[in-house]
């Protein structure tokens, strides 16, 4: 005599289950990659505001040590086109200013950059400190010599420069500027004393 028994059913995963597994799997693969998108966008930006502080820090003390090794502050147009002229070394020791001897420290009119502006060194004509009082002294200095641009800060906000004296009296300089990093302005302060400042060459007349 046959007996039937009960016929067994295979185990598996039913098409519910199924898609509910492939749902679990797609929000993890989402974190996952939500995750490392973040840390990726977090890592180039902390990478760039560390490049930029870099750059600031080396800029701040170039600027700083041209200010304290000059000789003299020659003018001050930061209220009208954002210029200070400084006479930055007695080059040949002649005890005078050359043209190559100048540097003009620009901000532009809405204080946005900080660059530096010299002439040629074949340009050794020489000139007294007070005529670079006169704006249209540079205007003919551009049109009369080559001329040699270097940007060391080209997006700044609010950049100021304040003097201690009037020149030529003044030994020191302070300059003040902000810049945006990840989305928060920060300010930056460069504070420079003329070390070889040469009043023993001014004479009572100025």
């Amino acid at each position: 005599m046959i007996k039937c028994g009960k016929r067994s059913r295979l185990s598996g995963f039913t098409l519910v289950e199924l898609l509910m597994a492939l749902m679990v799997t797609g929000i993890i693969l989402t974190a996952v990659v939500t995750l490392a998108f973040a840390l990726n966008a977090a890592y180039d930006n902390t990478s760039d505001i560390s490049e930029k502080q870099s750059k600031i820090r080396f800029v701040t003390l170039n600027i700083s040590e041209l200010i304290g090794h000059s000789r003299l502050v020659c003018a001050d147009f930061t209220d009208l086109t954002g210029d200070l002229v400084i006479w930055r070394k007695d080059d040949n020791g002649d005890n005078k200013i050359n043209i190559s001897e100048i540097v003009y420290i620009e901000t532009g009119s809405d204080g946005s950059y900080l660059r530096l502006l010299q002439f040629s060194p074949e340009s050794d004509t020489t000139i007294e400190w007070f005529w670079f009082q006169f704006q249209y002294l540079k205007n003919w200095l551009i049109y009369k010599y080559p001329e040699q641009y270097t940007t060391l800060i080209d997006q700044c906000q609010d950049l100021q420069i304040t003097l201690y004296k009037d020149p030529p009296y003044t030994t020191q300089v302070n300059i003040l500027f902000n810049i945006e990093e990840n989305e928060q302005v920060r300010t930056y302060q460069v504070n420079s004393t003329l070390r070889c400042w040469a009043g023993n060459l001014i004479n009572s007349s100025g």
